[in-house]
Order: structure tokens, then sequence, then C-alpha cells
């Protein structure tokens, strides 16, 4: 049994830092203390166990009593404080993007690749996209090999965070009513719109969040992954949806990949047409697996196979996945 942990949360008024506590909650964790953070000390209160709980400000924060930090908070915060909580001892378990491709810090995702984890102090988590496509695919990957894959995403504009959602709330109101909608949080109208990109634009016309799904997913498999990514903004509050095309490097059968997929640690095989089972962010919302269906073999490529993939972006893809790690590295505070 763990003992009860002194835990600490950076950017616990976010989304996902909600989601973190909420998650905590539902599992159990033996949390002993809580301790949120923020990187402006607001007057503001978190719920936490029936009890209100004041935020603090990070840059008091007493390291030294703490057990593990959930950073939520952006790059800037993870680069100055992440560092310096681990240097008192804390496992810094961090939602960013910083420390993602530091060679120096493992990148988990505990149905995959816990084991790299190792006795490091600061552990990344996966952007939420390359999350769910990692689950999904591993155990393909493990039995079949990979030879390429191409991913085409539809992403909640939860995962931009509060003021997305607010966004697309307000923008539909305005549309409905028949006025004029006006950008404000994306460069073009969230509402009744798709836009094909997200994040900015960087080499060859390709962007970050799809550079995210090019790297994270090779460093997490640990092998060099032919993976080219378009990653689009929908107007859905939570679930990212992917449709994923992969060709293999051995031969298979969709028996056999089914099969797979029905038992891999994390996923849902969802994957009955004829019976409307298909993976749709209703299905996911407060869901902590990841829903795979359309499951089909392509029909041009004897070793292609189409896969829609499915997740609650805020619960597997960010919070859940985190909580999960902790899960995982448990003998530490045995």
């Amino acid at each position: 049994m763990v003992r009860g942990l002194n835990v600490a949360v950076l950017g616990a008024t976010g989304l996902v830092g909600e989601t973190i506590l909420r998650i905590l909650e539902e599992r159990q964790t033996p949390v002993e203390t809580l301790l949120p953070l923020a990187t402006e000390g607001k007057d503001r209160q978190v719920q936490f166990r029936g009890k209100s709980i004041p935020v603090a400000g990070v840059k008091t924060a007493p390291w030294e009593d703490i057990d593990v930090a959930f950073f939520a908070a952006s790059n800037a915060a993870s680069q100055r404080y992440a560092p310096e909580a681990a240097s008192h001892g804390v496992t810094v378990i961090d939602k960013s993007s910083y420390f993602r491709m530091d060679p120096d810090v493992p990148l988990i995702v505990p149905e995959v690749n816990l084991e790299t984890a190792g006795d490091a102090r600061i552990i990344a988590s996966p952007n939420c996209s390359t999350i769910q496509l990692v689950v999904a695919l591993n155990p393909l990957l493990r039995r079949f090999g990979l030879e390429r894959a191409i991913v085409s995403t539809y992403q909640a504009v939860s995962g931009t965070g509060k003021e997305a959602v607010e966004t697309l709330a307000e923008e539909s109101r305005t549309w409905l009513q028949g006025g004029q909608v006006q950008a404000s949080t994306y460069p073009l109208p969230i509402a009744f719109n798709v836009l094909p990109y997200c994040d900015r634009f960087m080499e060859n016309d390709y962007t970050g969040e799809e550079w995210k799904l090019t790297r994270e997913t090779a460093k997490i498999f640990g092998q060099d992954i032919a993976l080219s990514a378009t990653a689009v903004r929908v107007p859905v509050y939570v679930g990212h949806s992917e449709s994923v095309y992969v060709e293999t490097r051995s031969d298979f059968s969709l028996e056999e990949v089914r099969a797979l997929l029905a038992k891999a640690p994390g996923v849902k095989l969802w994957d009955s047409p004829a019976r409307g089972e298909v993976p749709t962010p209703f299905d996911v919302a407060g869901q902590d697996l990841v829903w795979v269906g359309r499951v089909r073999q392509d029909l041009f490529h004897p070793r292609g196979l189409h896969l829609f993939v499915v997740a609650d972006n805020l619960r597997k893809g960010a919070a859940t996945n985190a909580v999960q790690i902790l899960e995982g590295l448990s003998q530490r505070w045995g």
C-alpha cells in the first residue's frame, strides 16, 4: 500500500488541472495533502474531496514538503519551476511540451513504455493526440511492425483551454441568433467551421501539432516511424478523433487485428458499423479508454489498415495519463 502522498498541482484552476483533481478523487489516489498552485497568486480556491483549498503562488512553493507535482501550466512555468522542484526530490509529471523531446527526460504513456521512466525526477506526458494514437497503435506495432502511418486529427477546442471552450459557445450563440461572428481565440471562427490546422506553421508548412505527433510517437516507441499528420480543429467541446492509416511490415488479418485491439491495455474496441457501434466524441466524454473502430483493410494495399481512434483529450489525453504515471511509479513511495 502506498503511503499518503503530498501532491502539488500547478495550474490547478485550468481545464487539465481541474481534471487532475477530479481523477485523483475518482481513483482514490492516496493523497495526504494537496497543494494547488498557480503562476500568479490570485485569490482563488479549488474543491477537493469536499473541501475548499486556497491556491498558492508557485514562487513560494515548499518543494521540500512535496512528493509529486503535476505541472499543467505553460512551457515557461515548466522551464522555470520543474528543475527547482526536482532538485528537492519531487517527482514532476509535466503536461507541458517543454521537456517532451529532451533526450534526458522520459516521455511516458503507461500502457506503452512505463519502464523507460527509470528513476527520472522529471517525467513528460505527451500531447493529447499522441497519447491516444500510441495506445491504439502499440499492439499493432509489436505484432506486425509499422512501415508508415498517415494521421488526420479532428481536435476539440478544449485542447486549447477554457477560453476556447467559451469562444465556441459564444460564437455558436451569435451565429444561431443571426449575428456576425468575429474570430477571437483562433484566427478564424470555429463555430460551425473546421480549421485545417492546429498550432503555428513550422517546417515544410506542417504545424507544431503535426510535428508533435511525428516526433513524440517515434520517441515513445523507441524507433523511427514514417508518420505524417494533418491536425484539424473542429467545433467539438471534448474528444479528439483521429483517422489513422497504417502500413504494416508483415501481413495481418482483420481477425488478428481486432483480437489484438480487444485485449490491448487502455483500448475499447467499438467496431460494429451495422449496429451503429462506431466511436465518437460523445461516446468518450468522461471516459478513460481509447476507443477504436472503423477497422478495415485498405482497398489497394495488402498491408494497409484503417482505424478511427477517439479519446477524451482532457482525461486520457492529459489528466488521466498523468495520474496513471504516478500510479505506475507507486513503488517510489511504498
